[in-house]
């Protein structure tokens, strides 16, 4: 990749062209949880290289509204909540979750009051996420209702998992099937079912990724995004089959991974250049995967404890934080764990072999790479952001469902076919362009 096309595909603040395409988008900005209580302390939000404030007023309302006062420019992270909104402790301006200006104890001037406010931004709170829309539009796009966001919140279970890495970065490891198999052997089941962490999504559909470890790979562009599939020649019972993971990318940041039993949505959500937020969130209709033993067991195998992630630096508190994982300790590799077998990388499953792997390349990698059939996905994901990221800039529509389908109607999946069997047939597309 030429360094033109590095600097589109990941730069993302205001007036760059990928910038402008995720402000198409609603996008998560915090947990639910992260505002617990009407009129509780404000929180900073970082988006695309911008600094918000986001507060819950008296009636349960979530706000949010540049960090900056628009009077003075002091930090509203600072402010007061209550009285109908948040109140800025330099000079006592207060503005409601839609930016109106409630008093303004420096000035008389009432038609000022009605004249100024802070700018506000559209808000939704579905999922146990607060979703915030940046774009220009003066009415917002059609809010997307994904599937997860009607589970009860004992049946989801959210992580958001911090990254030193460009969004995209962190999105093509999540679009590469055949890492998965090598990097992350010591934590997936091995080619006769045993493993040693259990996980009440992984189950049969993971046992070949340790022993076939080059799959083929097709992929299939939708109005969406795209689905690719790996496939991996297999013996099943004697016969002959095809072990099939279909995943599918919804531009610009959310990948649905197919999961035996349980769901699993990834959404890659840019801090800035070089800092990513991480949203992995598993839900299952049937099972209350947000309690024990089951959430400990998912955390376990993902690498997600909570202890874990607060030591190698991957947790929103901790991270970048002094003696968590970094390029200057070796991200905390156990050399010697490696050297008695107990190990293949020296590093605690999944999560933290990512991080590692992902920023280690650097912030933002420079891409000259030598790339295999089997990067054929993350290749076409290039593109396809790239051009829809020009497109935007040039006055174009964004990538988004065809009129009458519904983000439940994207739907990854894992299953033993028959050789030449079309994996199409697994995947609800028929709007997508032909196999290549």
């Amino acid at each position: 990749m030429n360094h033109e096309d590095n600097e589109t595909l990941c730069r993302v603040g205001r007036g760059t062209a990928m910038g402008q395409l995720l402000r198409c988008y609603w996008l998560p900005a915090a947990l639910s949880s992260d505002l617990p209580q009407a009129d509780g302390d404000p929180i900073r939000v970082r988006l695309l290289g911008q600094d918000f404030v986001a507060f819950r007023d008296g009636q349960g309302r979530v706000g949010v509204l540049d960090e900056a006062c628009p009077h003075r420019r002091a930090s509203l992270v600072l402010g007061r909540v209550g009285g109908g909104g948040i109140e800025c402790l330099y000079h006592g301006w207060r503005f409601d979750v839609n930016g109106a200006i409630l008093q303004m104890p420096n000035c008389d001037d009432a038609r000022l009051a009605e004249r100024y406010r802070a700018n506000a931004y559209p808000v939704r709170e579905e999922g146990g996420l607060i979703w915030v829309y940046l774009g220009a539009r003066a009415t917002p796009p059609e809010f997307p209702h994904h599937p997860w966001m009607a589970a009860p919140p004992e049946h989801r279970y959210t992580r958001i998992i911090a990254s030193h890495s460009n969004f995209v970065q962190v999105m093509e490891g999540l679009l590469d099937s055949a890492h998965l198999g090598i990097l992350h052997q010591d934590a997936l089941p091995a080619s006769d079912g045993s493993q040693r962490y259990d996980h009440p999504g992984k189950t049969e559909s993971f046992r070949h990724l340790t022993s076939a470890r080059a799959p083929a790979m097709e992929v299939q562009e939708t109005s969406f995004g795209l689905y690719y599939a790996a496939m991996r020649a297999i013996t099943h019972d004697g016969a002959p089959m095809v072990d099939t993971r279909v995943t599918a990318f919804v531009a610009p940041f959310t990948v649905y991974v197919p999961f035996d039993r349980g769901r699993v949505v990834l959404m890659l959500i840019p801090i800035d250049d070089e800092h990513t937020h991480f949203y992995n969130i598993t839900w299952d209709d049937e099972r209350p995967i947000n309690t024990e033993p089951l959430r400990g067991q998912i955390d376990l195998a993902g690498g997600t404890l909570p202890d874990g992630a607060r030591q190698w630096g991957f947790s929103r508190e901790t991270h970048g934080q002094p003696g968590t994982a970094a390029k200057h300790n070796r991200w905390l590799q156990d050399r010697e764990a490696m050297r008695r077998g107990a190990s293949h990388t020296g590093l605690p499953p999944f999560t933290a072999e990512d991080a590692a792997m992902t920023s280690s390349m650097g912030p933002i990698s420079d891409r000259q790479e030598l790339l295999v059939p089997a990067d054929v996905a993350i290749v076409r994901m290039r593109r396809l952001m790239l051009a829809a990221a020009r497109s935007v800039a040039q006055g174009g529509a964004p990538p988004g469902y065809e009129p009458g389908q519904l983000p439940g109607d994207v739907v990854p999946r894992a299953a033993r076919l028959e050789p030449g069997t079309d994996w199409r047939k697994l995947v609800t597309a028929a709007e997508a362009a032909p196999v290549v």
